[in-house]
């Protein structure tokens, strides 16, 4: 039987397709909070984060609608789920009604990539960039629930003594509910103090980190915050939301502020430019948070949930 592409995901994704089940199938891991309809094999999906379900502001309604009904269907057909943060488990279970002991979670690590690295290193990126100045880094995509309106807001709040020597570099492309940046950026006259990477790719995305002074990381919602353990993991002091699952990644080894006060955005940026000492200490607490998250532990935590999952279904 000859399937394309499209017809493949079809059969795959939206109804019983036997013929393309091995004969020996012991788990199905579905790590994109997908799962294929196979009968008789006990199925695990990923589960990230549900960010399009705990608000209205994150998303459209069409996406929200889509990720609800393939949240739901995993909710009823997965053998076990695993997220990435006690937080997200707690969504699940109080979002989707799914026992808590169907959920493992399993915390992810980040690339060896993301490490303390030389000036020297980091100066062509700068140039690469249009970055001339000292800067501050916020990595992700451009949008509401990164909220970076509030983030410009608090930016511009700086002393100007602060302001001429520091740029906001924002790593990432514009996204839902990001698309007046551009003006809010000028309406702020923040033209020449901001940078907009778009998307960067991943051998760059490292250094643009490493070299930066600190990273603003201030979401409304994560199911993890991947950024901030990059960030610790290159040395870098962090400010983050106290929301979400972002307190249970940074642990004590950054500031945390409330997202929707701009005005304690500011003062703690301000704090953490201007006081070598904290950045210091942050640094050091930063690496040492950062090594506890391990992908041969999360590779041994996952291989011991496929054989119990297997086990169970025997």
């Amino acid at each position: 039987m000859k399937l394309d592409q499209d017809n493949f995901r079809t059969k795959l994704f939206q109804e019983p397709f036997a013929p393309i089940v091995p004969r020996k199938l012991d788990v199905f891991h579905g790590p994109d909070a997908r799962l294929p309809h196979f009968s008789g094999v006990p199925l695990i999906s990923t589960v990230f984060d549900l960010f399009s379900l705990v608000s209205t502001e994150f998303a459209t309604e069409a996406f929200r609608g889509m990720k609800r009904r393939r949240y739901q269907d995993i909710a009823e057909r997965a053998a076990h789920i695993i997220t990435i943060s006690e937080s997200t488990k707690r969504d699940i279970v109080e979002r989707l009604g799914v026992p808590a002991d169907r959920i493992t979670c399993i915390y992810p690590s980040v690339s060896r990539a993301y490490r303390p690295r030389a000036l020297d290193e980091c100066l062509s990126i700068r140039k690469k960039y249009g970055i001339n100045t000292d800067y501050l880094v916020c990595v992700g995509n451009i949008s509401r629930r990164k909220n970076i309106a509030r983030l410009l807001e608090a930016f511009a709040k700086l002393p100007a003594s602060l302001l001429t020597m520091v740029t906001l570099v924002l790593a990432g492309r514009e996204s839902y509910g990001g698309e007046n940046v551009r003006d809010q950026i000028q309406s702020l006259s923040l033209g020449d103090k901001v940078v907009l990477t778009g998307y960067v790719p991943q051998e760059d995305l490292p250094i643009i980190v490493a070299g930066a002074r600190a990273m603003v990381l201030v979401s409304l919602y994560e199911g993890f915050g991947f950024p901030v353990l990059e960030a610790m993991a290159s040395g870098l002091p962090v400010i983050t939301s106290n929301v979400s699952s972002l307190p249970e990644v940074a642990g004590d080894a950054a500031l945390l502020v409330d997202p929707r006060d701009v005005n304690a955005i500011c003062s703690t940026i301000e704090r953490i430019m201007t006081d070598d000492m904290l950045r210091e200490k942050l640094r050091s607490k930063g690496l040492a948070r950062a090594s506890l998250f391990s992908w041969d532990e999360a590779a041994a935590q996952t291989l011991a949930l496929y054989r119990k999952v297997a086990c169970r279904s025997d």
